[in-house]
């Protein structure tokens, strides 16, 4: 059953010392009829009884899944999950956190017969404070989750049929990234966002705490291979608000960087960084985390890395295994897909319709790749799937916003979740478009936000084209056409790259979907784009033709190659379903080229 155990640490980017893994098997059970919560089992379960539960899992993999040990692919809405624990003695006197990187899709959560808190949301972590809930001896926690295939809930490419279709695939139902406990003082960071200013040579660190308390200092120090970069201790200022005299549990640090090394694809230069909260000689709390000195702007036509126009040769990911569906089996499966992609000419990957495990941005921030994060879609718009869009997306940019790679926010693919617009123009999908991307400049105003990659753009900070064309002719002739009309329906989806009440103001064009070639001597049952070419051979060469296409186009600045993998019945990828290249790399690498 546990062959596949995920015991790394969770957090890679924002690390506490102390943790203890509740990955591994925990009992498990379908509850169709919907029992569970009127026959009370969180209480029976609570009292050592878990007969209801007739499965065992291996958590953090999908039932779906091989690497879960059940790997049924049927639909079962409502699922429950159980394990026991015992907290370590010498986390006596702390408060103690229960961390889930990622439920698919409604969570409730028991402690002892005790609910602890609740989670709407599939792709992002959360966490409880189970502390007044714990026995001194063996513990139980119980999971209720609730995956429907509703169409207003962000799905991203998990199909809400009972089967797969087209370029939607099979399900994620409940847990999938790790659950993991942590002990931690009372007073602690709770949020901390690093900022880095290569113009001023500084790190502005913003941080929340959980509570306020009297003469608390933190002690800032960053590193470079070990060598002393910069160190502060700065007083926690007792900030009251005006309102109602509230005290204010913020505050920002600015730390000098002199003569940074800069962070780039090419050169991922990273600094150590450790932020200690300290009341007298007493260590409340202490995070090891990293950063990179990088800025990302757009002006004048160009995409600007550290200052410098940057010609973007991206490949879509969408982050797909055969053993675990979105769970890989071991992180090194990450580690590998981002240095085949650079190997393969790519300087980023345009990680599509899924917030991915947070060791891949920890990979590519090392390895140094560049990162468009894209939000998973609901099907349709309506006010409910919005919202809860709006919600998921903000805790997303919050979870990853201090990754040095990642440098777009893309929260809406294709109009998808808003493709009312496609009929007509529909203003409360267009408000939506709109204030998403507001809300996403208000959170991270340091990075470039996309507002509907491939078409139908609103405000945009890029402008992104899709075309999945296999004629080098027809993409350079569609091409032409849009540079005569930036509101043309040139495309071969019919639809405007720009919606009509938006004026083209100049911002960087990138073609950020094309090719998806399927190649016949494969023999793989499955589709690609348009008619398959006859061997990798003919692929290769289609390939360099559209690339020369892009290339010849000066205003674009960038290109997104569809795609990394096979994935199940498609199967247009450089990479098998198993993330093994086709054919050699090097033919790849010469095709995919830059300015």
């Amino acid at each position: 059953m546990t062959k596949h155990m995920r015991q790394e640490y969770p957090r890679p980017n924002l690390v506490r010392e102390r943790w203890l893994s509740l990955n591994g098997e925990w009992s498990f059970g379908f509850d169709d009829a919907n029992r569970g919560l009127r026959e009370e089992w969180p209480s029976i379960i609570a009292q050592g009884d878990t007969s209801r539960l007739e499965q065992v899992i291996n958590v953090p993999f999908a039932y779906q899944t091989p690497a879960s040990g059940i790997n049924c692919q049927g639909y079962h809405p409502v699922v429950w999950y159980a394990r026991g624990f015992e907290v370590p003695n010498d986390w006596r006197g702390e408060r103690v956190l229960l961390h889930f990187g990622a439920v698919d899709y409604e969570a409730t959560v028991w402690v002892n017969g005790v609910v602890v808190g609740t989670h709407i949301g599939g792709y992002v972590p959360f966490s409880f404070d189970i502390t007044d809930v714990l026995r001194d001896d063996m513990n139980t926690i119980t999971v209720r989750v609730v995956d429907e295939d509703r169409i207003d809930q962000p799905r991203g490419k998990q199909t809400a049929t009972k089967e797969r279709w087209g370029c939607w695939y099979t399900p994620v139902t409940g847990i999938w990234q790790s659950v993991w406990l942590e002990p931690v003082s009372a007073t602690r960071f709770t949020d901390i966002f690093l900022k880095p200013d290569i113009d001023d040579e500084r790190l502005t660190i913003e941080y929340t705490l959980s509570e306020l308390q009297s003469d608390l200092v933190i002690e800032v120090m960053a590193t470079d291979n070990g060598k002393l970069v910069a160190a502060q201790e700065v007083s926690v200022p007792d900030k009251i608000s005006r309102w109602l005299s509230a005290p204010l549990e913020w505050g920002v640090i600015n730390l000098p960087v002199p003569a940074p090394h800069l962070w780039s694809p090419e050169h991922p230069h990273l600094y150590d960084l450790v932020v200690r909260l300290k009341s007298g000689d007493k260590t409340l709390d202490e995070i090891k985390t990293y950063f990179g000195m990088r800025k990302i702007h757009a002006e004048r036509g160009q995409v600007y890395l550290n200052n410098r126009p940057y010609y973007q040769r991206l490949i879509l990911d969408q982050g797909y295994w055969v053993e675990g569906l979105y769970t890989v089996t071991s992180i090194d499966e990450l580690r590998k897909d981002v240095e085949l992609t650079k190997a393969m000419g790519f300087n980023g990957a345009r990680k599509h319709q899924k917030i991915e495990d947070p060791y891949f941005y920890y990979f590519c921030d090392k390895l140094g790749l560049l990162v468009w994060s894209e939000m998973p879609a609901c099907y349709e718009y309506d006010v409910a799937g919005a919202e809860r869009l709006r919600q998921e997306w903000t805790k997303a940019v919050l979870r990853d916003r201090n990754h040095p790679s990642i440098i777009a926010w893309v929260p809406i693919n294709e109009s998808w979740g808003v493709d009312q617009l496609s009929h007509k123009v529909m203003p409360e999908a267009v408000a939506h478009l709109v204030s998403l991307y507001y809300q996403t400049k208000s959170i991270d105003p340091t990075r470039l936000v996309v507002s509907n990659d491939g078409w139908e753009h609103a405000l945009t900070d890029m402008l992104t084209i899709h075309e999945y064309t296999q004629d080098a002719c027809d993409l350079r002739a569609r091409y032409e056409i849009f540079k005569q009309n930036r509101h043309a329906k040139a495309f071969s989806h019919g639809r405007p790259t720009l919606l009509a009440e938006f004026d083209y103001d100049g911002a960087p064009i990138l073609v950020t979907e094309f090719g998806g070639v399927k190649v016949e001597e494969q023999q793989a049952e499955g589709w690609g784009y348009g008619k398959a070419a006859e061997d990798y051979g003919e692929m290769v060469q289609r390939i360099t033709d559209l690339v020369d296409v892009i290339l010849d186009q000066n205003e674009v600045v960038g290109y997104c190659y569809t795609q990394l993998t096979d994935v199940q019945q498609e199967v247009n990828g450089l990479l098998d379903e198993y993330h093994n290249p086709k054919i050699d790399v090097e033919l790849y690498k010469a095709a995919f080229r830059g300015k």
